[in-house]
């Protein structure tokens, strides 16, 4: 046997070796990440994880501390969307309505998309976050409404499939940040519930939104609207 090979031989352990300390390094990497995370997304990350493997996957997630106690419906939650979304220097773009059974989160979709797309915006991306931070905590369901303007679409996609298609992005993003997917349901109305009706620039901006819609009334009706939409 030559040298060369007994001297592989006898280095055979460095390869056992660098495997344990690459598994090594990615634990202590893991459990830095783990320690980023603070309390509250580490239960919504636990809650979820949880209903993927649970058996009874027809049933909401569990739900830690709940607001519901404060006896006063949703208002407790109108007036914290609310200030979050004050951080939005231009208010026209966000619109928050609600009683104590319900509740609207409209949001312009020039704030969320680029002309004609529907990726959210990295830019977007904080404010979702923050909205769905105060949603997560309540257990009622939430319909998601993509709506467009007037104006005809180049190509093949329509103006349906732009509306369903936004709504739809929201509701992913909502649920990446904790919100249990099982309460949402998106749809796309595309331009036939306008938000204003006049053939302007600036109503068909207005009309372009996504509108969040949660309700306490019936949770078997998530695709529900307010009463002063019906």
């Amino acid at each position: 046997m030559s040298r060369s090979v007994k001297q592989g031989q006898q280095h055979r352990w460095l390869v056992s070796y660098a495997d344990y300390m690459t598994l090594l390094c990615a634990f202590f990497i893991m459990m830095y990440a783990i320690e980023l995370i603070d309390n509250e997304e580490g239960d919504a990350i636990r809650q979820q994880i949880e209903y993927l493997f649970s058996a009874q996957s027809s049933s909401l997630p569990p739900v830690t501390d709940s607001p519901l106690t404060k006896g006063s419906g949703l208002l407790p939650l109108v007036a914290d969307i609310r200030q979050v979304t004050q951080l939005i220097r231009d208010t026209d773009d966000i619109v928050v309505e609600g009683e104590q059974d319900w509740l609207t989160v409209s949001l312009n979709a020039d704030l969320l998309f680029a002309p004609g797309e529907t990726r959210v915006k990295d830019a977007a991306l904080p404010l979702l976050q923050s909205i769905a931070e105060e949603l997560r905590a309540w257990p009622y369901p939430i319909n998601v409404q993509g709506h467009a303007d007037d104006t005809p679409v180049r190509g093949e996609i329509t103006n349906w499939e732009i509306s369903a298609l936004r709504a739809a992005a929201v509701v992913q993003n909502l649920t990446l940040y904790g919100v249990a997917p099982q309460r949402m349901a998106a749809m796309g109305l595309s331009h036939y519930h306008p938000a204003e009706p006049y053939n302007t620039e600036e109503a068909r901006r207005q009309n372009r939104r996504v509108v969040i819609f949660m309700t306490q009334d019936d949770q078997s009706v998530p695709w529900s609207r307010p009463r002063q939409q019906q």
